[in-house]
């Protein structure tokens, strides 16, 4: 049987693994080049192809939520406890990450007001985790997967048409700070959320359209439909669905035939994503920029599809349009048809699949990749013995960075999936982070704050013990603490042996001088 003409239920949905997977590696080379390539040195296509690593990790776990949530016979699977501690370990993973630390150094001696307000930022995590938590209550209230596929497009289709008008300028300021971020990504009391569900949401709730369309057409089992002439109906097994972004285990299927092929769906998602691209790679300019220019009360606004706004607010809301977001699925959809039809016809061997590891373990990934960039690369110590501070490498240096990182993640997901094959030791291990993590709480920051307490000059936060310490070396006190001559800082730098680059001090110098305008 050709696999055109294949319709065995799927038992998983590789498109997605593969999606994520690979999503996965393009965060880690996101992060790692946004923050050692020298900013000059990024180009625009690199910078629209890191742009749909959040879009895809978005819309996969929307997708794996539809497919999951429902059982094949169209009843729903329980909330609790399974699914609500899964997305309960995920927000406090999310939070975690905005926190002022994980040491209570961090939460005491280096603390600030604005590291407090920090930790009520939207990020991509947040933003996973509230969708989720949007689509399961739809799920349950509706109760029936064809109209809740159904509501999900409708969704997707509403929130980027409404998200411009929830970025104009004032919208949301002043709501309280653990739901301001979720209405858009202006700033705010100094915090600007990364990833708010205006626009962010329309891209899960368009994976759990595809998902629950993936479910109807390749997951449920009917009987004799759709087959080939003279194809029997395959025997009962357990179905194993795709991991959700609930962690939902798999469960069994009913005997039958799925109503298409998967090459026949690959191909339809490859012609959804080829009109959605062309479509809103063809609108966004005119949607975005086409109508009339109106002045009101001595205000210029531009009124046109989007709505009416100022030309400051069109820069803000050019990424939550309906055409920008529908480029952008298309872009995951064609790229998603394509990976999952070489995973079809690839060989597979027994030995380990890292790509398949990175979508599985994609949150161990993500909170390791961060750590080791931001809590161990870019610590001060670190930087003293490296010099490898922000945007101080070429492509060669970044290249080989990034190549390191990635595949030290992936070793590292690897390595963790042979490890849950044994729950004992798996346990083990996690009890032994847990106390380990506990030590760390107590004892590690503490040189962060000596560092600081010896070098103020060299702090980028107004930590409250800053101008005690200028007082100590004989330093004039400044409003915050923080030093507002560059020459005192590169004074400072040369004695603690910091290796800083010309672009390096240009950029302290800009920074330092802004705070003495910005006082």
């Amino acid at each position: 049987m050709s696999l055109w003409n294949d319709l065995t239920p799927s038992r998983r949905c590789d498109w997605i693994d593969q999606l994520r997977g690979w999503a996965v590696i393009v965060m880690i080379e996101v992060h790692v080049v946004n923050v050692w390539l020298h900013p000059g040195l990024r180009p625009d296509w690199l910078n629209y192809l890191n742009g749909l690593v959040a879009p895809s990790f978005t819309m996969a776990a929307g997708c794996s939520l539809a497919i999951s949530t429902f059982r094949t016979d169209g009843t729903l699977r329980p909330f609790w406890p399974d699914t609500a501690r899964r997305l309960g370990f995920i927000l406090l993973c999310a939070y975690a990450l905005h926190a002022p630390g994980i040491t209570a150094a961090d939460w005491t001696v280096l603390n600030t007001a604005q590291k407090a307000r920090e930790l009520f930022k939207v990020d991509v995590l947040q933003c996973i985790v509230f969708s989720l938590l949007i689509l399961q209550g739809l799920a349950r209230l509706v109760r029936n997967p064809r109209i809740f596929t159904g509501l999900a497009l409708i969704l997707a289709l509403f929130v980027p048409l409404v998200s411009p008008h929830l970025w104009a300028t004032g919208v949301a300021d002043g709501l309280w700070l653990p739901i301001r971020g979720l209405f858009n990504g202006n700033a705010d009391r100094g915090v600007q959320a990364l990833f708010p569900l205006f626009p962010w949401f329309a891209f899960p709730a368009f994976g759990a359209f595809l998902g629950g369309l993936y479910r109807h057409l390749r997951v449920e089992a009917i009987r004799g439909e759709g087959g080939p002439p003279g194809s029997s109906a395959p025997s009962a097994s357990p179905l194993a669905l795709p991991h959700a972004a609930d962690g939902q285990s798999p469960t069994t299927a009913s005997v039958g035939q799925a109503r298409w092929s998967e090459p026949r769906f690959l191909a339809l998602l490859a012609l959804i994503g080829a009109g959605l691209l062309a479509w809103g790679s063809s609108a966004q300019q005119a949607w975005l920029w086409g109508g009339r220019w109106i002045q009101q009360n001595g205000i210029w606004m531009l009124h046109g599809r989007a709505g009416a706004f100022t030309y400051s607010e069109l820069g803000a809301i050019a990424n939550t349009t309906l055409p920008s977001v529908a480029a952008r699925l298309g872009w995951i959809l064609l790229g998603g048809s394509f990976m999952g039809a070489i995973e079809l016809v690839r060989p597979h061997g027994a030995g380990s699949n890292p790509i398949k590891a990175a979508s599985n373990e994609s949150l161990l990934l993500y909170m390791l990749h961060l750590n080791l960039l931001f809590s161990v690369l870019l610590a001060p110590p670190v930087l003293a013995l490296t010099g490898l501070g922000w945007g101080s490498l070429g492509w060669t240096g970044t290249l080989l960075l990034t190549a390191a990182v990635i595949g030290l993640n992936l070793w590292a997901g690897v390595a963790w999936q042979k490890v849950r094959h044994t729950p004992d030791i798996m346990r083990r291990l996690q009890h032994r982070a847990v106390a380990l993590l506990g030590i760390w709480f107590v004892l590690g920051g503490w040189w962060t704050f000596r560092h600081f307490l010896q070098s103020p000059e060299l702090a980028k936060e107004p930590y409250h013990f800053l101008n005690a310490a200028r007082a100590r070396k004989g330093l004039t006190p400044t409003p915050d603490g923080l030093c507002r001559d560059p020459e005192e800082y590169f004074r400072e730098a040369e004695g603690r042996k910091l290796r800083l680059s010309p672009e390096a001090k240009a950029d302290l110098t800009r920074l330092i001088l802004a705070r003495s305008e910005n006082r």
